[in-house]
């Protein structure tokens, strides 16, 4: 059974390494995590280019955590994490 989700996403734009975050609503979880971080990708970059100045296309997912609080304690969902993220 999968469960989809809003997750909280917080991204690195490589080409001026700033960091933002974003919510991506109805991702499918449980899946493996590459699986996830390339998705997640996708769905940054895809929700971003309406912004006035949305990032480039070199985004790096630096974490994410659900965007409901209460889905880390009623469904087991972890933050994660990378040790670069600004928000660990």
């Amino acid at each position: 059974m999968t469960d989809r989700m809003n997750l909280r996403v917080d991204y690195e734009d490589q080409v001026d390494w700033l960091q933002d975050q974003i919510i991506i609503e109805n991702v499918i979880m449980p899946q493996e995590h590459n699986q996830l971080i390339i998705e997640l990708e996708q769905a940054v970059y895809d929700n971003t280019r309406s912004m006035y100045r949305p990032p480039s296309s070199h985004i790096n997912i630096v974490g994410y955590s659900p965007a409901d609080s209460d889905v880390t304690v009623k469904k087991g969902v972890n933050y994660w994490y990378a040790d670069e993220s600004i928000w660990a």
